[in-house]
Formats: structure tokens, C-alpha cells, sequence
């Protein structure tokens, strides 16, 4: 319990009803579910696999590709959309990159590879007119590991560019560590109605 004097009368606080706030200090990302609306999006699985163009194995390779791609895991990314409606977009726990089953086979992370137009967006003034404009299928960046994996991260909204995250391309590996903070880019998107911006979003895996 603490005290307070002031000029009128002593005032109480009970401090044992703040102890929560020590652990929000600890890992704020445990407390984002109060105030973000979390939705994922799962965007075309990435493949480095490179067809051959012959006519005679093209059908059997193309179909193989595809069935490649229907049995690997979804590569989720996660949309956090804040009560003004801007958007945080980065990888959620149940991308290959951070399933701990797969670390051996996918390998660590190793670099994050923004998109030119990204990186050479112009993020001012108030309007943000001249910021890059995106889709949701739009390229984000492809993020490299060390076993020799490529994917490739969509904005997953419609929207404006406000920021994108520049710190991973010197510490990659905080995708790992606290993927909230590892965060890819924030959006603006150019309406308020949440069905039309996360038209492309789920609101849980599968």
C-alpha cells in the first residue's frame, strides 16, 4: 500500500492491483489480443523448384509442382489491425520459418530481402500520396536461410505503405525472437469497412 499527502487529505493506493504491469513490461506482445483484431493470411507457397520447359515432361512436372505445393504448410503471415484501422503485417507462428518441427529442414534465417519498390517508397508528408500503393498478393520481401530456402512475404492487405521494417535487414533473426517486434511493414488501408480490408484474411489458421 502507498501513501500520498496533499493538501486536502491522504490518499491510498492499492499497488498490489498494478502488479499485472509487470508482466506486460516483460513481454507486451502477451497483452497485443486487447487491443488488435489478429487475422491471418496465407499467401501462394513458395517454391525454388525450377521447371523444365520441354514438351515432352511438361504436364507430368507441372502437376508435380502442384501436388508439391498442396502438401506443403501454409505459409501464414499475421495481420494485426489497431482501432484506427492500420495494419501490421509479419509472420505468424504458424509459418514453416517458425515451426520448430521443420528447424532442420527449413534452417535458420539468414537474411530479409526487401522488394526495391519497398525500400524506395517515400513514407512522408501527411497525405503519404507518394507511398507505395499494395496489393494484397503485393511482394513484401523474401526472407533467405541458411539451408538454402526462399519465401516470399505478401502485404496481405489493400493499402498504403507507411513503414516497413529495416531493422531486420541487420538482425533477421528477430522474426525468431519476438515476431511482433520482427514485424514486416505497417499499412494504411484506404477504407474503415474491416470486411473489405481483410478480405483476403482468415480469422484462424487451418
Amino acid at each position: 500500500m502507498a501513501i500520498t499527502e496533499t493538501h486536502d487529505a491522504l490518499i491510498t493506493y492499492d499497488l498490489a492491483s498494478y502488479a499485472h504491469l509487470g508482466a506486460w513490461k516483460a513481454k507486451p506482445e502477451l497483452y497485443l489480443n486487447r487491443y488488435f483484431a489478429q487475422h491471418y493470411y496465407a499467401g501462394p507457397v513458395s517454391t525454388k523448384r525450377k521447371l523444365e520447359e520441354t514438351d515432352t515432361d511438361k504436364g507430368t512436372q507441372a502437376e508435380s509442382s502442384t501436388v508439391e505445393s498442396q502438401t506443403k504448410p501454409k505459409e501464414w503471415q499475421f495481420v494485426y489491425m489497431v482501432p484506427n484501422k492500420l495494419c501490421v503485417v509479419g509472420i505468424a507462428n504458424q509459418h514453416p520459418l517458425l515451426n520448430a518441427e521443420m528447424c532442420e529442414e527449413i534452417g535458420n534465417i539468414v537474411k530479409v530481402e526487401f522488394a526495391d519498390n519497398v525500400k524506395k517508397s517515400v513514407i512522408k508528408g501527411k497525405g503519404k500520396k507518394q507511398s507505395l500503393r499494395l496489393m494484397p498478393e503485393t511482394k513484401i520481401c523474401t526472407i533467405f536461410t541458411d539451408s538454402g530456402k526462399e519465401f516470399v512475404v505478401r502485404a496481405a492487405v489493400r493499402g498504403t505503405l507507411m513503414e516497413w521494417n529495416s531493422v531486420l535487414e541487420e538482425d533477421p533473426q528477430l522474426i525468431v525472437r519476438s515476431p511482433e517486434k520482427g514485424f514486416l511493414v505497417i499499412i494504411k488501408p484506404p477504407t474503415d469497412d474491416d470486411s473489405k480490408i481483410l478480405s483476403e484474411c482468415v480469422a484462424e489458421t487451418y
